[in-house]
């Protein structure tokens, strides 16, 4: 939707996207966003390594923090309006005597993040097309609302810190509540919290005992740098990497995980079965996935496929704890 949005606002601005300006392309989707932007004049900053490493490969810029200026900034808005708002003053802070493009889908909140804006800035486009919006404003045409803020860690129970657009910010997620609730309190040895987060179970795991290590694996860094505040013994080591593509240094003794089913805003089952088959990839032979999920969710068979043993431990009429032991080295066929 962005492109088509994109196409008529570059028959609006001819001169916006010239070859001389550098752009700052913030929070890209999808890589297909990036295909109208030359990787030799765009920097694209983005947190989500599965974003960050293949435009990487393809020569673009690609970052994490912000140090740098550009003439246009491009910013494709979150669900999240926080995180939204932090994004649009990176922007502008980033094209401080340019132009602010940003778009995002009218279910994602973008219409009233432009009516805050448009009681501070006037916009030199404000254009409706394929469920969304693009709208474009000078960095010099007034000021952003003072009460936005970048970086503003949320306190969670007076004990985590977590920030906008992290998943579950603002709470505690009750499936990750039920499995730390589950987890014995000897396990022992070595293991992984695939899809880590700030961090609640990895800060569990690393107050065990018995438990030697913990890789902490996500891939947001804005997530792993809340886990980072949220954990405090040198036990943990902190992974950016997507979980399905990691391999650890040695097998694990043990993983944990609440996995991911939603890949842009549709449930998306190989996303969970992603997680499974890599921590059946990772573990010893004797080693054990504790993990939670959605009742509705089926992931039976593909534990079937990659564990000789599992089983439902726990849970409630939402969620359901599953034990899975004995990886095989070898998927077996669908039961």
């Amino acid at each position: 939707m962005f492109i088509k949005r994109l196409s008529v606002l570059k028959d609006i601005l001819p001169d916006l996207f010239t070859a001389n300006k550098t752009i700052c392309f913030i929070n890209p989707q999808d890589l297909t966003d990036l295909d109208y932007f030359s990787n030799k004049n765009t920097v694209v900053l983005t947190d989500d390594i599965r974003l960050h490493s293949p435009l990487s490969r393809a020569g673009y810029n690609c970052k994490s923090d912000v140090n740098f200026l550009a003439d246009v900034s491009v910013v494709l808005l979150p669900k999240s309006k926080e995180l939204a708002r932090e994004l649009i003053l990176l922007g502008s802070k980033i094209a401080n005597k340019g132009y602010v493009v940003i778009d995002g889908d009218k279910n994602d909140g973008i219409v009233s993040i432009i009516k805050e804006l448009q009681k501070q800035i006037s916009f030199d486009v404000n254009l409706s097309k394929a469920h969304g919006k693009i709208a474009v404003y000078k960095t010099a045409s007034g000021n952003l609302p003072s009460t936005w803020h970048t970086n503003k860690f949320n306190k969670i129970n007076n004990e985590f810190v977590t920030l906008a657009g992290v998943f579950s910010s603002d709470h505690v997620d009750p499936g990750s509540k039920l499995l730390r609730d589950q987890l014995p309190q000897n396990l022992n040895g070595s293991g992984a919290d695939f899809g880590a987060g700030w961090g609640f179970l990895t800060n569990f795991l690393e107050n065990l005992e018995l438990v030697d290590g913990i890789f902490a694996i996500d891939t947001s860094k804005r997530a792993l740098e809340c886990a980072a505040k949220n954990c405090d013994t040198s036990k943990v080591e902190f992974v950016w990497e997507d979980v399905q593509q990691w391999r650890s240094p040695k097998p694990l003794d043990f993983v944990v995980m609440n996995p991911p089913f939603h890949s842009n805003g549709k449930v998306d089952i190989e996303l969970g079965e992603g997680f499974i088959i890599s921590a059946a990839k990772n573990l010893l032979k004797n080693g054990k996935l504790y993990m939670v999920s959605n009742r509705h969710l089926p992931y039976e068979n593909i534990l079937y496929r990659y564990f000789g043993n599992s089983k439902e431990i726990g849970g409630d009429n939402r969620f359901k704890i599953i034990l899975a032991e004995k990886p095989l080295a070898v998927s077996r066929k669908k039961p």
